[in-house]
């Protein structure tokens, strides 16, 4: 999928000796004990974004809210790997995740069809599915790679355990470059990239953190405004239908062709999704 970054989705470790008066905040639906990893995998199996620390009781929706990713699209840093790309012959310059039903509707977001009427929607339906199970193929991956996620923690300290998990997901990276690298079909320069130069006369990074914003009355509201203009702007439902509906055209053209695509908006009066 063009300009697909990678899928977003969330897992999670069972911490074994978790003190009592915690087990309140990390006992979930589990019954047990348990710190969320919320992590973007892409169709490499290479983690470009890791969080961890989140008690076991919270979402999906909840951990996203306490998410740096989603910080990082508030404070203009995420601007700084975009690239522009097409989609059904339509230009666009933002890269997007690919998530389930339960996250929002971004314009950074691409969720499934959750009812899909028409062979458009069915095709969408099984093309982005598929694309997501990279994330849940990267978590098997990496907890088969380390059985210390797999089996209950028995460390006591969450700085410990967390300082555990992010170093498996290093030695996989490492491990997932080397593979990559060593593969002539795919390029390994690819995960050099840390920020795209074509974008370094954006704005600068808002550091809401600034003293400038929080000494004065006048500043507190400036950085309201700016907070509130970029929420605006990425909570767009209307930018997340047009990203989504652009996207069904072009993989049903690529699919079926384009003169397929004046069929693909017939009602499918029984949804059988292999005989799409």
């Amino acid at each position: 999928m063009p300009g697909m970054l990678g899928s977003l989705d969330v897992t999670k470790v069972h911490w074994k000796n978790c003190p009592t008066a915690l087990k309140g905040q990390f006992q979930g639906q589990e019954k047990y004990a348990s710190i969320a990893l919320e992590a973007v995998v892409d169709h490499n199996l290479w983690f470009w974004h890791a969080a961890f620390r989140f008690p076991g009781t919270l979402n999906d929706i909840n951990i996203w809210e306490r998410s740096s990713l989603l910080e990082s699209m508030l404070n203009r840093r995420h601007e700084q790997i975009d690239h522009p790309f097409t989609l059904d012959e339509k230009p666009f310059k933002k890269l997007y995740y690919l998530v389930d039903g339960i996250y929002p509707s971004l314009s950074r977001f691409l969720g499934t069809e959750t009812d899909p009427s028409t062979r458009l929607d069915g095709s969408f339906k099984i093309e982005q599915e598929a694309a997501r199970k990279d994330v849940e193929r990267g978590f098997g991956v990496l907890k088969l790679k380390f059985l210390s996620l797999t089996h209950p923690i028995n460390l006591h300290h969450r700085d410990d355990i967390y300082y555990l998990v992010m170093a498996t997901i290093l030695l996989h990276n490492m491990m997932v470059e080397e593979r990559v690298e060593s593969d002539e079909v795919e390029d390994g320069s690819f995960y050099n990239t840390i920020y795209n130069e074509d974008n370094e006369d954006n704005e600068e990074e808002i550091d809401l953190d600034n003293d400038e914003y929080n000494s004065t009355p006048a500043g507190r509201h400036e950085k309201f405004q700016m907070v509130h203009k970029r929420w605006t702007e990425l909570y767009d439902d209307e930018g997340s239908r047009y990203l989504k509906d652009s996207m069904k055209r072009h993989l049903f053209c690529q699919k079926y062709g384009k003169a397929a695509l004046e069929k693909a908006h017939l009602w499918m009066d029984n949804y059988n999704p292999l005989q799409i």
